[in-house]
């Protein structure tokens, strides 16, 4: 390994003297820590934490074990999470690379990582005379305010969905929901939007089985048979037995549509033909079976796992998130538990893994871990500044924020590393996303129910491709010469912009002078939409 290369894998400098900080303030020594290690766990064990321990922290490259860090969870009564950034890495990595590497198949996400206790830069309504527009540029409706504790936050506290990605191979819901596409599951599902018999379901859900995850409209077979139904491409039709072979896990929301660039659907050989499902698995089983059967799932080979955890390993200019075909290979078929946290975060990411089942395979017992948040000067949390007269969140419950908080019910706040991904900007601002929300003649399907549209404002060069299909044309935001928005497919044609309309009802297709009578603001790159 190069010096250079070493030299990306070093924690942050004096961790040792922070950690001896730390348990500090629970009136710890390292030796009280590691009497205690061993009265809990014995001496042999992988949790006990050495008297050395503090001499082990002077090489450079090193991280304390998974075990040991859930030991020094449970004796300082801090989160495990909190200690993990002590030592330069961040489980939230996990659902960043989740979103934003290619999938073959559909995963969870795991949204569960998102500190509570970090901040967020908030924001509050700005003075409006006059109704809000159906579209306009959020820098209109909001401004900028004191950061603020996720925790704190309107709607925060309270997680109440669950949130899958759709894989290239298994996009039976294609083209209304593409690969890549982030949908919002709700588990609390109404009688009145359950399955039927008669016909296929009018809404989508999210259904788990022996060769993973399904988003799809659904129709019931008697009263415990689901069969999966594909509209436009060719799947094999199964029927799934409720609850040995399938479980529903929920329905379909919201959904976070790319615009700008996705992976074209493929229909995978096993899933095109008669299949025969298997019994779903109860309980965790071991940590060998459980990372072989992952990555089976995924469709990802030994090589292209470690060949992506290269490129995680590059982003985070850390080498210990670099995993070997070898190890990889050894974690299936030796039985052989992860040492490192980092190669944990890299499992999870690679294999659509939650940290919490990981662990759990791991047989690591997360009822017993700290739950307590480290002070923010420990964990490079930025201390949040709330104004007294908005401290309670009064105001974000009022105004056009509270509309828009109330419309989307929770903020998907495990997204906010991944915006640069979506958009294609280093720099994203208030005004590079726009409220869709409003009453409007909708002229392409995806802007149905819309709340909100990010927009790319360097690609400002209408094109339209007439042997595309509808889920592939660009999407573009117009601004009219009377100052009102349109979002529509559009195209140059003799020094004139032609709107084509996409829409359910009749529209005639508007000609405009190009930059005179419209200009074209920029190109649609992701939507936000609701699903009714």
């Amino acid at each position: 390994m190069s010096a250079s290369r070493r030299q990306k894998s070093q924690p942050k400098p004096n961790v040792g003297e922070r950690v001896r900080s730390i348990l500090a303030l629970k009136g710890l020594t390292l030796s009280r820590t590691s009497q205690i290690s061993e009265g809990l766990y014995g001496r042999s064990s992988p949790y006990f934490v050495p008297h050395n321990f503090y001499y082990d922290l002077r090489e450079k490259t090193f991280t304390p074990s998974i075990h040991q860090f859930a030991a020094l969870s449970r004796i300082t009564g801090y989160r495990l999470p909190d200690w993990v950034r002590v030592f330069g890495a961040d489980v939230e990595n996990i659902v960043r690379f989740q979103v934003e590497l290619p999938s073959r198949r559909t995963i969870m996400l795991d949204s569960s990582l998102v500190d509570p206790y970090s901040s967020v830069p908030w924001f509050e309504n700005r003075e409006r005379h006059a109704p809000v527009p159906p579209v306009a540029p959020l820098g209109q409706l909001l401004k900028s305010s004191d950061l603020r504790q996720i925790r704190s936050l309107f709607g925060a506290s309270d997680r109440r969905f669950l949130y899958a990605k759709i894989g290239q191979q298994d996009a039976l819901a294609y083209p209304e929901l593409v690969p890549g596409t982030i949908v919002r599951v709700n588990p609390n599902i109404p009688d009145d939007v359950a399955p039927r018999a008669s016909r296929a379901s009018t809404r989508y859900f999210l259904i788990e089985h022996s060769e993973g995850l399904f988003c799809c409209h659904l129709r019931a077979v008697g009263g415990a048979v689901l069969v999966p139904v594909s509209a436009k491409l060719s799947y094999g039709q199964v029927e799934l037995h409720r609850p040995k072979e399938t479980k529903l896990i929920g329905v379909v929301d919201l959904v976070l549509r790319p615009v700008l660039r996705f992976d074209p659907p493929e229909v995978a050989p096993e899933l095109a033909r008669q299949w025969k499902p298997r019994p779903l698995s109860r309980g965790v089983r071991s940590v060998g079976a459980f990372v072989r059967n992952a990555r089976v799932t995924m469709r990802i080979s030994l090589r292209e796992a470690s060949a992506t955890s290269r490129k995680i390993a590059d982003i985070l200019k850390d080498d210990r998130h670099y995993i070997s075909p070898s190890s990889l290979c050894d974690y299936e078929l030796r039985n052989t538990a992860p040492r490192r946290i980092q190669t944990a975060i890299t499992l999870c990411s690679l294999y659509g893994l939650t940290l919490e089942t990981l662990l759990e395979a791991m047989s690591i017992d997360l009822e017993h871990l700290g739950a307590e948040p480290m002070p923010d000067q420990f964990v490079s949390r930025v201390s949040p500044v709330s104004s007294p007269e908005n401290r309670d969140g009064t105001n974000d419950r009022e105004g056009f924020l509270g509309h828009l908080l109330e419309e989307s019910e929770e903020v998907p706040f495990f997204l906010r590393q991944s915006i640069e991904v979506f958009s294609g900007l280093g720099d994203v601002s208030l005004n590079d996303f726009f409220w869709v929300g409003g009453r409007q003649d909708v002229l392409h399907p995806y802007l149905e129910n819309g709340l909100l549209a990010l927009v790319n404002r360097r690609r400002r060069r209408p094109v339209h491709f007439a042997s595309t299909p509808l889920c592939q044309q660009p999407v573009y935001l117009l601004l009219k010469r009377d100052g009102t928005y349109l979002c529509a497919c559009c195209s140059l044609e003799n020094g004139a912009l032609v709107v084509h309309p996409y829409s359910s009802d009749f529209h005639r297709a508007e000609v405009f002078r190009y930059r005179h009578d419209v200009e074209v603001v920029g190109q649609i790159v992701m939507i936000a939409s609701k699903l009714a």
